[in-house]
């Protein structure tokens, strides 16, 4: 796909914002959403990480990153319970939630629209490494995720980190420096 995949951005239209993703106390009058999610640092047997180069909602302005598989929990869902359905959704991988362990780390962030509104979150991540072979299925994507994600690969962390490719969220690309 193209840099002009979203050729209608319009910087006086940012993206709709789910009631759910407002924040309760916003910081300023440009903090427009707060979205928890649950990411799966995903390793294979070479020890390479399972990245998906995505664009952002249309509205931000903001241009591709790379993202581990994961997403958004949902209300009344447990950080768990949404890692293990993200990453069946995103990837077809069946997992129990024994198999993720507990949390390996949790990265607040904050990431500024193209019109100066902003977002903040926390992405909270677990680990795990196959030991069989893997192939990506895409038959459990939503209608976004089939016009947002680019590509997927495997990438060793250390290339990754040295590629100077934008990887989301902020403090990713750190936490991967001090633990890969």
């Amino acid at each position: 796909m193209s840099s002009d995949y979203f050729p209608s951005y319009d910087p006086n239209k940012p993206p709709k914002v789910k009631k759910h993703h407002r924040p309760a106390n916003p910081e300023s009058v440009d903090h427009v959403k707060h979205r928890e999610t649950a990411r799966v640092l995903l390793l294979n047997g070479n020890g390479e990480l399972l990245m998906m180069n995505t664009h952002w909602d249309p509205g931000t302005g903001l241009p591709p990153r790379w993202l581990t598989p994961g997403g958004g929990i949902d209300p009344g869902e447990g950080i768990l319970e949404a890692a293990v359905r993200e990453l069946f959704e995103e990837t077809g991988l069946v997992v129990t939630p024994e198999a993720l362990g507990h949390l390996v780390t949790s990265i607040p962030f904050k990431m500024v629209w193209a019109n100066g509104q902003y977002e903040t979150g926390i992405a909270h991540f677990y680990q795990l490494t196959l030991d069989d072979d893997f192939s990506l299925s895409d038959a459990n994507w939503t209608m976004d995720e089939h016009r947002d994600v680019i590509e997927w690969r495997w990438w060793q962390p250390r290339a990754l980190i040295a590629s100077g490719e934008r990887v989301g969220p902020p403090g990713l690309l750190e936490f991967l420096e001090h633990h890969f």
